[in-house]
Formats: structure tokens, C-alpha cells, sequence
């Protein structure tokens, strides 16, 4: 095999990977768009909000702090 058909063989490969590379960013970025909207949409059940976002159980609870001097009481 001579250096000439090396780098189209090498070529080839590379092109191959590229493809699959490039089909499997376009699968992953779809599926985490995917779970993107999901997520946001189960965000707006109020049954389902505590399971997902851990901040939503803070929610309401006041913060007494003596040294904060720009809280209204």
C-alpha cells in the first residue's frame, strides 16, 4: 500500500467518525432539549415540584437574621 492510498484510507475513516460524531451530538442535543422542556413543563404541577427542585420546599420560609440591615420587617 502506498502513502497515497494510506491517506485516502485515513481520510475515509476520519470521515466516517465525523459522521458518527456528528450524529450522535445531534441525538444528545435533542434528547437534552427534550428533557429541557419536560422539566419546565412538570415544574408547573404543583404535585411534582417538591420531587424536582429541592428550592421550592424554601420557598416562603423568612430568613430572621439580625446583622441583615436592608431587610423590612
Amino acid at each position: 500500500m502506498n502513502e497515497k492510498e494510506q491517506v485516502k484510507q485515513y481520510l475515509l475513516l476520519f470521515e466516517r467518525l465525523n459522521a458518527q460524531a456528528g450524529k450522535l451530538t445531534k441525538i444528545l442535543l435533542i434528547f437534552l432539549i427534550a428533557a429541557l422542556i419536560f422539566f419546565q413543563a412538570a415544574l408547573h404541577i404543583r404535585y411534582l415540584r417538591p420531587f424536582i427542585s429541592p428550592v421550592d420546599r424554601l420557598d416562603g420560609i423568612p430568613v430572621k437574621e439580625r446583622n441583615v440591615k436592608d431587610w423590612h420587617d
